[in-house]
């Protein structure tokens, strides 16, 4: 079997196979970096806890963008410092001293919010869908030793945002669990 592997593929279906596997890591690693951190913190998944009091807000470039500058004192350790910090994606623009409690996660507080947490899980699903499916593809031809017709995944993408969407919204009741239990 000169020239070819085990299973009949030849050598450039081969690097195209790793290509495409590569490329859905790439996928990964992109929404976790988009969408990640923001997530966790907004489902309360992760994060400590503490207070954050408002010193201004201010709208950003978006229409519902809020970002608001204050101190965030952190609940443990029990009189640890407060320090600056920014507030984005705020549920509104809040008035000066206004308390709030937030998670802290990377240097950032987050309000949480699970209608936002929902979002972020839909739009992270849009994101590595459409990123992730070309590859898919690849990698499907590479299995095959030929280039497959792009037609069912073309449906497959489709149904793919959908199940995104709907899964955002099946998590609602337990990002509301979870802020309900976690604080």
């Amino acid at each position: 079997m000169r020239g070819a592997d085990v299973l009949g593929r030849t050598g450039p279906w081969r690097v195209a196979g790793t290509f495409a596997v590569l490329w859905l890591a790439g996928v990964a690693v992109v929404t976790w970096l988009l969408f990640g951190e923001r997530l966790v913190a907004l489902s309360g998944l992760v994060g400590p806890t503490g207070s954050y009091v408002t010193s201004g807000c201010y709208e950003g470039l978006e229409s519902n963008d809020v970002s608001c500058e204050g101190r965030y004192t952190p609940s443990f350790p029990v009189g640890a410092p407060s320090r600056p910090m920014m507030l984005r994606g705020a549920a509104e623009r809040y008035r000066v001293g206004t308390r709030l409690e937030v998670r802290e996660v990377g240097g950032r507080a987050f309000e949480p919010s699970p209608v936002a947490a929902g979002e972020y899980v839909a739009f992270a699903g849009w994101t590595a869908s459409t990123l992730g499916l070309p590859a898919l593809w690849l990698l499907a031809s590479a299995r095959k030793g030929r280039a497959r017709s792009g037609d069912g995944y073309v449906f497959a993408w489709l149904a793919l945002l959908f199940g995104a969407g709907v899964l955002g919204v099946v998590l609602l009741p337990v990002f509301w669990v979870l802020a309900l239990i976690r604080g």
